[in-house]
């Protein structure tokens, strides 16, 4: 038994091993127009800003009427000269719901996050936009997590819990889990197609059909395995964090590796013990199963001190909430096993509370999915970008020039023009923004809309004209632009990570006291 638990040692620590590579996610944190917005008029471009740098060039973006079909006409601008921006140029659109649906790719290692922003143009009616092809990512997120624990769970029992292929019970069992862990890497595969991940799939799959053959211990399968989970924590928001990114790494690697063997070793057991339990296999899962809610615990309260700033984040933000409810559900499939080893321990099977546990568990992963594609609420909360509008006239013609944040730094400029006269004396044949001694052009959106970016070096007073050109005449209109100074970033307050690190190592230290008594009590663990 020792040599078992030195080898789930050296699982864990596989985990550290493998190299890791640096990943973020490039949250949206404001949008133009605003999600929700009731605007006048078709806005010709929509921008959208993030906290991180994003590849413009293949990011994508696709705009949806109320009822769900795509909108013609939409095309992401390149080279906007703000790493941290993208613009989409829109269709004129007519009074109505739309919805545009985007895809951002970070540019540090491709990372990709997506999400809808709403607006409505002539009413102010309720939105209704139809996005529900989002929930297809959640689905399928969901679905390869339950894959993952239908390999880790059984592949934990056939090396942790049960001996070798000549004890009976085993000899009996271990066609039945390698049967379960096939099937469940032929779903994962069913979901990916590229990258490594598919490849360690392809390895396990191969392994699968040595072990059946008895070619291979059952203990390599956990290689490909490390792997995945791995993988798992290189895509999780702890790779995203500015520090402590190695820590949060292997912190979420662990979770993910226990968390699973939980969730799948629960309806394993199950059909290994379905005709009776057997009291050498409880002990040893007993303690297996006790030692991965642990580190679930302690792992998660880790994570959470980083991935979460303050304790109202719980309650204030979609992440917290989604946060608290898994903690909710990880209690009650706790209680339920607490139970199940209760009943189990005086001979009796609850098939119908283990398979509730398993229930739980699987609910349980509904949320961890969800969790993945929200942004969590860590550090001082970003300031959220302003726009400044001026208006001039010359002539016939009104100019309205709006600037976006208005801080130091690169700032879009949005510039409506539009004659007082209908029909108008001519179209106009391009704009042009003169700032300080720099001529600024404008790119074309529509016969009255126009956009350009241009970086102001730092806060003050800024001379700007606006030069229209028509039938071979200009037309200036002078403005004065107030560059506002960068907004202070607002103090957080009390620090959630002192509480759930303390709790942690408490936690951390009963556990290694309860695992040493347990090891001690254990049969043949004393000399």
């Amino acid at each position: 038994m020792r040599h078992r638990c030195l080898l789930f040692v050296a699982c864990v620590l596989l985990l550290c091993g493998i190299p890791s590579v640096a990943s973020a996610h490039a949250q949206l944190i404001r949008s133009d127009p605003a999600d929700g917005a009731v605007l006048a008029e078709s806005p010709g471009l929509a921008r959208l800003w993030f906290d991180d740098d994003v590849d413009a060039a293949r990011s994508t973006a696709r705009l949806v009427g109320a009822n769900g079909t795509t909108v013609p006409g939409t095309t992401v601008v390149s080279g906007s000269g703000d790493p941290r921006v993208i613009a989409i140029e829109l269709p004129s659109l007519a009074g109505g719901s739309y919805g545009l649906l985007w895809e951002a790719v970070s540019a540090e290692d491709g990372h990709t996050t997506d999400g809808a922003v709403t607006f409505s143009i002539g009413h102010t009616g309720a939105l209704s936009v139809n996005v529900s092809d989002r929930s297809g990512g959640l689905v399928l997120r969901w679905i390869w997590l339950l894959a993952l624990a239908g390999v880790v769970g059984p592949l934990a029992l056939l090396v942790f819990v049960l001996r070798t292929p000549t004890d009976p019970r085993a000899a009996v069992a271990r066609p039945r889990l390698l049967a379960l862990v096939l099937g469940s890497t032929i779903v994962a595969l069913g979901i990916h197609h590229t990258g490594l991940r598919l490849l360690a799939l392809l390895v396990l799959f191969a392994l699968i059909g040595l072990a059946y053959l008895d070619r291979v211990p059952d203990v390599v399968l956990l290689v490909p395995v490390a792997v995945l989970v791995w993988l798992e924590a290189l895509g999780s928001h702890a790779a995203a964090l500015p520090a402590q990114r190695l820590v949060a790494l292997v912190a979420d690697a662990i979770h993910a590796f226990a968390g699973l063997l939980w969730l799948g070793a629960v309806p394993a057991l199950l059909l290994v013990m379905w005709h009776g339990p057997r009291k050498d296999i409880l002990w040893r899962f007993s303690g297996l199963a006790a030692a991965s809610v642990l580190l679930v615990v302690v792992t998660g309260l880790f994570g959470a001190g980083l991935e979460v700033a303050t304790p109202s984040s719980l309650v204030s933000t979609r992440y917290g909430r989604l946060l608290l409810l898994k903690t909710g559900l990880l209690a009650g499939m706790g209680l339920l096993g607490l139970f199940n080893a209760w009943r189990l321990r005086r001979r009796a099977l609850p098939r119908r509370t283990m398979a509730a546990e398993a229930a739980v568990g699987a609910v349980l992963l509904v949320a961890v999915a969800a969790l993945v594609g929200q942004a969590p609420p860590a550090g001082a909360p970003t300031a959220v970008p302003t726009a400044v509008t001026r208006s001039g006239f010359a002539a016939d013609l009104v100019v309205t020039v709006s600037a976006t944040p208005n801080r130091p730094g690169v700032n879009w400029f949005t510039v409506l023009a539009e004659s007082t006269r209908r029909p108008a004396p001519a179209p106009l044949g391009g704009v042009d923004l003169r700032i300080g001694a720099q001529t600024v052009p404008l790119q074309r959106l529509s016969a009255t809309r126009y956009f350009a970016t241009y970086r102001a070096d730092a806060p003050g007073s800024v001379r700007m004209v606006a030069v229209l050109h028509r039938a071979g005449h200009e037309y200036s209109v002078p403005l004065e632009w107030q560059v506002s100074a960068p907004a202070a970033r607002s103090a957080p307050g009390r620090r959630l990570a002192p509480y759930v690190d303390g709790a942690a190592l408490a936690l951390l230290e009963v556990g290694v006291a309860v695992c040493a008594w347990w090891l001690l009590r254990t049969p043949g663990g004393r000399r």
